[in-house]
């Protein structure tokens, strides 16, 4: 429980900073006490913060905190300073505080309150840069309040048309929206589309960019590892530990804004590089292409992904090498929100075309009942693959594995 403000839904999306600046104001200014490491995009933004706060937390700049979300399993997953998660009183009393905060007549929505919790408990921990995920688009969202030392966009594609509009470059312009005045930018592989958006609201502002095969790049050496060469610095023969060739991507992005907020801070080569070889490695994030430690069987991972992006980049991974082995029976337990792509309701479409392809299909009431039809038929040796939407990964912590992120 998290107070009396509501859980966060589609109903509960009201654009603009009133709100948050409003409790901010009220309540001496947290947001002022640090500066962030501000991470906005379609793809990839958990993965590029959990990268990027594991290189930070091996260097000299905390205390360092790290915002995320959604959560898999508790909202507390959210909130953390230098790898410890908010306690849930702590989480509790923080929301009790920002409901009375909230105007009078317009309330703080739910990530609201919860992003005026995180950066009231980054002060008081004395937090002194923090690693912020953007909620939903970026020119509205709650994190863009806070002072952003470095922003960066991972991707931008076609996600949540309601609020952030129908076309590339609407999306790409509220992405946008995170860049400050003279602050730099790092981007991951932008399309065209937003790429001009991007570039031309960085020109504006002063920001110098870095991007993702252009001003910085990686290449893959027969071993697997990966040589990254960054503006001032170059790293090799880094270990990327979480699986799918689109983390490398993560991974590159990441160190090139830890980089960048790190020199600044007067960190050289030799220990940025050293932080990294110990980083890249080790990191982990619950939810995003990754095996599940059940209890019995390894037989089963998750795929956060929930639109047509991530399920293309999904779709390219189990095509060539999957990481649990070729020849292996696969069922796919799959959930889509409607509000991330067009056609994500459309539960008789996927029905048509599983058919056309000989491919078995059932639709399920539940996760539980889900997870038993998956498990059956992938009987034994086989693999259960839990996609469509981080809310199913999360099901697949809560009810199977008894582990919390």
């Amino acid at each position: 429980m998290t107070g009396g403000v509501k859980p966060s839904g589609p109903e509960s999306v009201r654009p603009g900073l009133s709100r948050i600046l409003s409790a901010f104001s009220r309540s001496g200014n947290p947001e002022r006490a640090f500066r962030t490491l501000h991470i906005a995009g379609t793809n990839g933004k958990g993965s590029t913060a959990c990268f990027a706060f594991d290189v930070l937390r091996r260097l000299p700049v905390g205390p360092l905190g790290l915002f995320t979300s959604p959560h898999l399993v508790s909202p507390e997953e959210r909130i953390r300073v230098d790898g410890t998660k908010i306690s849930p009183r702590a989480l509790r009393d923080g929301f009790r505080s920002a409901e009375r905060l909230s105007p009078e007549g317009d309330p703080m929505t739910w990530f609201e309150a919860m992003t005026w919790t995180a950066c009231d408990w980054f002060r008081r921990k004395g937090a002194r840069f923090v690693v912020m995920e953007a909620g939903l688009g970026g020119r509205w969202d709650a994190t863009s309040a806070c002072r952003a030392a470095v922003s960066v966009i991972t991707t931008v594609g076609i996600d949540h048309r309601e609020w952030l509009g129908k076309t590339l470059g609407r999306i790409a312009g509220e992405k946008a929206g995170i860049l400050r005045r003279g602050v730099p930018l790092v981007t991951g592989r932008l399309r065209p589309a937003a790429r001009a958006v991007v570039l031309r609201q960085a020109v504006r502002l002063g920001c110098d960019a870095w991007e993702l095969g252009r001003t910085f790049d990686w290449t893959e050496h027969r071993d697997g590892a990966i040589a990254i060469s960054l503006p001032g610095v170059s790293l090799d023969g880094i270990r990327v530990g979480m699986a799918g060739r689109f983390q490398r991507d993560n991974a590159a992005v990441a160190l090139a804004a830890a980089w960048r907020l790190s020199s600044g801070e007067g960190i050289g080569p030799d220990a940025f590089t050293a932080a990294a070889a110990k980083a890249i490695p080790v990191s982990r994030w619950p939810g995003r292409f990754c095996p599940v430690p059940l209890r019995k069987n390894a037989g089963a991972w998750v795929d956060g992904g929930h639109n047509p992006d991530a399920a293309s980049a999904l779709a390219v991974e189990i095509a060539n090498v999957p990481p649990w082995g070729k020849g292996r029976r696969l069922v796919a337990l799959w959930s889509m929100l409607a509000d991330t792509h067009p056609r994500g309701a459309e539960i008789s479409a996927l029905a048509a075309a599983c058919g056309k392809r000989g491919i078995a299909f059932r639709r399920a009431g539940n996760f539980p009942e889900a997870w038993r039809v998956a498990r059956r038929w992938a009987g034994e040796g086989g693999v259960v693959l839990v996609c469509g939407s981080l809310a199913a990964a999360g099901d697949a912590y809560r009810h199977r594995v008894g582990f919390v992120p």
